[in-house]
């Protein structure tokens, strides 16, 4: 699953560049999460052509040269027609294409939307929060995985990862504009909730592709849950899966509730698959079909 024309992800087409620069400057945004244009311009390397001169028994040696800006300027713009980047807060991402959705609480407002680098941080904390709980292992693995790659979206040809998140931006007695209708999580506008999707890259799976979910404990009871995995879901389904599961313990009695409510079905059961304190405990599949 990677980026296609349009701004959106689908399953496993093949990434297609007009130049070499374009192919250059995807990955390294890919790779990166969120990159300036100046850092592109300071780290883009291409091959140059074989230079004239060759010292002795050598047949031939390229030397890498940075883009002209120009180039680059034209290449950033092409990318963003054709639907594989986008620049908000000054920075170029991987492109998803998705609409951000409000809920209202009493006390403030909490947006659903595709994560951004920046939030990296609020996620592996709202993971955590919740896996502390004891019964969501899956959470902590994911968290730990995160924590240690390089970007929070990936979409390339071996790495396929989406994450979107419910962000909280409490009531303020201002009427102050911002220039970004969808808030960085930042001290005032934090990450209480996350929904992450992994694909699996076997031809024969991937029409699948794994989910978790989860809202910090204090957020809960408000529908954000719901939302976040109503908008996760329409997402999936726009990108071409056709089938999104997830595993839990049988301990986890909130979360075998929460998804059956929203309509998915019970597959099967591993035995003792799970060692919670000292106790074994059964895993839970569940699905969905978008």
């Amino acid at each position: 699953m990677v980026v296609g024309g349009g701004g959106r992800m689908s399953v496993h087409p093949t990434l297609s560049f007009d130049t070499e620069v374009q192919r250059a400057v995807y990955e390294y945004v890919e790779r990166h999460g969120a990159v300036t244009a100046d850092e592109l311009a300071r780290s883009i390397r291409l091959e140059s052509e074989p230079a004239h001169s060759k010292p002795a028994r050598s047949r031939s040696y390229t030397e890498p040269i940075c883009p002209p800006m120009d180039s680059l300027e034209s290449c950033l713009e092409a990318l963003q027609t054709q639907g594989y980047l986008t620049e908000s807060g000054g920075k170029y991402r991987v492109a998803l294409s998705t609409t951000p959705i409000t809920v209202e609480l009493e006390d403030g407002t909490v947006t659903i939307r595709a994560a951004r680098e920046e939030d990296r941080r609020g996620v592996i904390e709202t993971m955590r929060e919740v896996a502390a709980e004891g019964t969501y292992i899956v959470a902590e693995n994911v968290a730990t995985q995160l924590e240690g790659d390089s970007a929070l979206v990936r979409a390339n040809e071996d790495r396929s990862r989406v994450v979107f998140v419910a962000v909280f931006e409490p009531e303020t007695d201002t009427d102050d504009e911002t220039d970004d209708e969808t808030p960085f999580a930042t001290d005032d506008a934090s990450v209480v909730g996350w929904l992450h999707l992994d694909a699996n890259e076997l031809p024969s799976l991937s029409h699948t592709a794994e989910l978790t979910v989860g809202i910090a404990p204090d957020l809960r009871q408000h529908g954000i849950g719901s939302r976040l995995l109503e908008y996760g879901l329409e997402w999936a389904d726009s990108a071409g899966y056709r089938k999104v599961y997830q595993n839990v313990p049988a301990t986890n009695e909130g979360a075998i509730e929460f998804l059956e409510a929203n309509g998915w079905q019970r597959e099967g059961e591993h035995k003792a698959q799970y060692r919670i304190d000292d106790a074994f405990v059964d895993e839970i599949m569940l699905a969905t079909w978008p």
